[in-house]
């Protein structure tokens, strides 16, 4: 009962109605709402009845009068990290269903609109009379709660004072929370982590299908393996699953979204995203898979231009930094996680469409891994009994739609208790393990690239095997040691080697220079003296056409085993701008790169980069310095 021309205080007269009047329509307001219990302490001149809240005037002139819907004050709260303090807020909308929101002090400031906005839009009624609107930020501003909550601004690991990590997810804390409630405070908090079906269900229905299938086990374990990022230390990064179109790979980022929540194509509250999104979009999106694993559907959809600097926020863990409209800078979106994606091309061939370069470390931020099976039916090893691959991944599908959200929260409560048990277990247990599984699978003389890349494949490996000790899964011992195994095989074998992948791409490209153009741009010394004073070329074009575009020259030489070799002299320049000019290569660098491989002749300088020799005279030239090229760089190659 407010409104009206005496609107600042809600109240209003009736006509003909004294004093008597006036106490029995108070009497009967009264009786018709009870008072309620409240766990807050209320403040003077405010009420909480069963229809809601009431405003109790402090002259008996004037009528109390509803403000909102009752809504309960169950504690206040304050971050991990700052000043920002707020009030846990407790309602049911009309239709029963229970709200929760963790409203900011500071919107209080001013006239409260927003706060007015969310609770009238989540179902509780708010008066639009203007006394019943100051009212409201009145109550909310007075108001006290003896219980306090810690708030987190992202999903993942906290660490309580005194107490062992906790998992905190929109549905609450997983872990024992050391008598703090801990809320997760993030507006709007994120829809992805859906349930459905059992955890016998989902072990049924999809950890069954996965039993002797590398790709598939591999994927699935990637969903355990994103809580254990932080645990470790470790940085974020990913594993990109690359083949053919309709082989399967949608269907393995769909069971391994299926640990933590809905797979693809089940609504905008999917746990798979998609790449077709902007960098300021996949902050957020990042930040809402902290300390999780992140699936990505078709790497095809980003924009090109964008991927390489995508790859490095994603595996990096921070967003750009930003200006506060007052001055300084806001505080940075921050994440640690697993990427999953999908795709028919690499990184590298997608970013070239744009005219861009891939580098190393971008590379090795997502791993570039076969999907496709040698010898088997697409990404599956074996099929479950069904007939073909189709088949088989229809019937994933249809179990990670029915069964998803359940596995992951179960291993993260397990987790949870062992560190309580433990607080060295990550170091003592997972991170040893870790180690255990890349001794036995890293070559001896391995690159540190090959290194970092075993480490983040123990890590699925480990994960997966702990979520089978843990009850979750129902595999054999061994199973996905077995299936990290072979990924990390077979991305070494399509990968070239175990050295660096600039030394690869640099070894490539000389090779790939000197097979295209040995013949027509490089002119022919014919003598066997390489100092002779009378050394003449020979043209290896007709009579009167000479070399055109020349990039250096080439002479024959006999080895050990008295084969006649060539040896190819590049000009430092075309070295320099043709072969390791599209590699974003420095060249000192690379000379030195090739020197230390034994591909070129020479010695370092006494800075150790200069790897350039005067091999011989060159008629009308004198001699000139060059990069002078082994046979052996060019693999047994011969014109």
């Amino acid at each position: 009962m407010s409104g009206g021309k005496n609107g600042a205080n809600g109240s209003a007269k009736t006509p003909g109605a004294g004093k008597g009047g006036r106490d029995a329509i108070r009497a009967a307001v009264q009786g018709a709402a009870p008072v309620t219990k409240t766990a807050f302490e209320m403040p003077h001149g405010f009420e909480m009845r069963a229809d809601g809240l009431w405003r109790l005037p402090p002259s008996e002139k004037d009528m109390p009068f509803r403000i909102c819907g009752t809504l309960e004050v169950a504690a206040e709260s304050r971050p991990e990290n700052g000043d920002d303090w707020g009030l846990l807020l407790r309602w049911q909308d009309r239709d029963g269903t229970a709200h929760e929101w963790i409203m900011p002090r500071r919107l209080l400031a001013g006239e409260g609109v927003q706060v007015r906005e969310r609770l009238a839009a989540c179902g509780l009624f708010v008066s639009a009379a203007q006394g019943a609107r100051l009212a409201l930020v009145q109550f909310l501003a007075t108001v006290r709660a003896t219980a306090r909550v810690r708030t987190v601004q992202r999903t993942g690991w906290y660490q309580p004072a005194g107490g062992s990590p906790i998992f905190v997810l929109p549905s609450g804390p997983l872990g024992a929370t050391s008598g703090e409630l801990v809320r997760l405070d993030m507006d709007p908090p994120p829809s992805i982590y859906g349930q459905r079906g059992t955890l016998d269900g989902w072990r049924g229905q999809v950890a069954r299908l996965c039993v002797s299938n590398t790709r598939l086990a591999f994927g699935v374990s990637c969903g355990f393996a994103g809580p254990l990022l932080f645990l470790v230390g470790d940085e974020g990064g990913g594993i990109n699953l690359r083949g053919e179109s309709s082989k399967g790979k949608t269907t393995i980022i769909d069971a391994a979204a299926s640990v933590m929540g809905p797979p693809s194509k089940t609504g905008p509250d999917a746990f798979v995203r998609p790449w077709r999104a902007t960098s300021n979009a996949l902050e957020q999106v990042a930040a809402a898979h902290n300390h999780a694993l992140l699936p990505m559907d078709e790497m095809g959809q980003a924009d090109p231009k964008e991927l390489g600097e995508t790859l490095y926020m994603l595996a990096n863990g921070s967003g750009k930094e930003r200006a506060r409209a007052g001055g300084g800078n806001r505080r940075n979106t921050t994440w640690i996680t697993l990427v999953l994606s999908s795709s028919e091309e690499s990184a590298g061939s997608l970013a070239s469409q744009a005219g861009k370069r891939i580098k190393a470390g971008q590379e090795v931020r997502l791993l570039d891994v076969p999907a496709v099976v040698p010898g088997g039916f697409g990404c599956f090893d074996t099929l479950h009994g069904e007939a073909d691959g189709g088949a088989f991944a229809q019937l994933v599908r249809r179990g990670v739609v029915a069964q998803h959200g359940t596995a992951g929260p179960a291993f993260i409560a397990w987790l949870a208790a062992e560190l309580a048990r433990d607080a060295d277990f990550a170091n003592l247990v997972v991170a040893a393990r870790m180690s255990a599984w890349a001794a036995a699978h890293v070559p001896k003389g391995a690159d540190g690239q090959v290194q970092r890349a075993a480490r983040r494949m123990a890590l699925v490996a480990v994960a997966g095997e702990l979520a089978t000790e843990a009850g979750i899964t129902g595999w054999p011992a061994g199973e996905v040691e077995r299936a990290a195994g072979a990924v990390f095989r077979d991305w070494m074998l399509e990968r070239g080697g175990i050295g660096s992948r600039e030394d690869h791409n640099l070894f490539a490209a000389l090779r790939r220079f000197i097979g295209m153009h040995g013949a027509a741009r490089f002119a022919v010394v014919k003598d066997a003296n390489p100092d002779a004073e009378g050394a003449q070329t020979e043209p290896p074009l007709p009579d009167g056409e000479r070399t055109i575009n020349r990039a250096g020259w080439r002479w024959q030489e006999t080895n050990d085993k008295g084969e006649r070799r060539w040896v190819h002299g590049i000009l430092p320049e075309v070295f320099a701008a043709e072969i390791i000019g599209p590699l974003g290569l420095e060249e000192r660098e690379a000379r030195a790169r090739l020197g230390r491989a034994g591909l070129i002749r020479g010695q370092p300088d006494k800075d150790g980069m200069r790897w350039t020799i005067k091999p011989r005279v060159i008629p009308g030239v004198g001699r000139p310095r060059l990069v002078v090229v082994e046979p052996a760089a060019l693999e047994g190659a011969r014109e």
